[in-house]
């Protein structure tokens, strides 16, 4: 038998719901038994890598709670990635699952959006340094046909929220730093980003949120200009270096 169908099946037998049929007619039986050894440790491994990922998220439901709720993630969304950093992306959609259909979370309604900002940290800490685009002062460049299908383009490590919870207040809380929470607000926007090699937050004005958020969802400056955006803050953006550059629409960011 080929080494991959051997890795394929032990794959397979370790993989939460996978069967172990084809490695154990492969095995000595009195190997088989050290299978559930290599189970627990690959749970282990998993519930110890969303530990890593979502540590506020941790303290918040407290050990037994966050164990439980990881074996039953570990259960039913299987690692695909063999980059244990990229394991977690569908946490705070289980979370959000979780809280609605458990009475138990039902003070917890924040837990998922928590969970949604500490993937972001992850992302932003793991994102490249730059982006393929065309630099800034080349705006100077193109016709004034070409400037209303201008994207501008923000650095692969910023991330732009929005909330219902003070999600900021809660990150700064759980840093050890003294915060008083302000829950009077209906919405709340904040920033991802990494400066210079730690991902941090920072709390955004709505109208930073909105021109910030446009650029994040490929708007060009001929549809922020149609819907009177008000596009008075790029400059501070551009400066500060969260705006890296441009492409034109339909131009492909490879």
């Amino acid at each position: 038998m080929r080494l991959a169908q051997w890795q394929e099946s032990f794959i397979d037998a370790l993989r939460q719901g996978g069967s172990d049929e084809a490695l154990l007619s492969l095995v000595e039986p009195a190997q088989g038994s050290r299978l559930d050894v290599y189970r627990n440790n690959s749970l282990q491994a998993l519930t110890a890598c969303l530990s890593l990922t979502f540590p506020i998220s941790h303290e918040l439901v407290g050990e037994a709670c966050f164990s439980w709720l990881a074996s039953d993630y570990i259960q039913t969304h299987p690692m695909i990635d063999s980059n244990l950093n990229c394991y977690g992306e569908t946490f705070p959609l289980f979370l959000q699952e979780i809280i609605e259909n458990w009475p138990e979370f039902e003070k917890l309604g924040y837990l998922a959006e928590v969970a949604t900002l500490e993937w972001s940290l992850q992302l932003s800490y793991y994102a490249a340094d730059s982006l393929d685009c065309q630099q800034i002062a080349q705006i100077a460049e193109l016709s004034e046909e070409q400037h209303h299908d201008v994207v501008m383009r923000i650095r692969p490590d910023i991330f732009i929220l929005k909330s219902s919870f003070p999600l900021y207040e809660i990150w700064l809380a759980h840093q050890h730093e003294s915060s008083a929470i302000d829950y009077s607000s209906v919405e709340y926007f904040l920033s991802v980003s990494r400066d210079p090699f730690k991902p941090m937050v920072k709390p955004l004005s709505d109208q930073d949120f909105k021109l910030l958020d446009a650029i994040a969802r490929g708007e060009s400056l001929g549809e922020m200009a149609e819907r009177e955006l008000d596009m008075s803050p790029l400059q501070q953006w551009i400066v500060r270096g969260w705006v890296c550059g441009f492409t034109l629409k339909g131009q492909c960011i490879c």
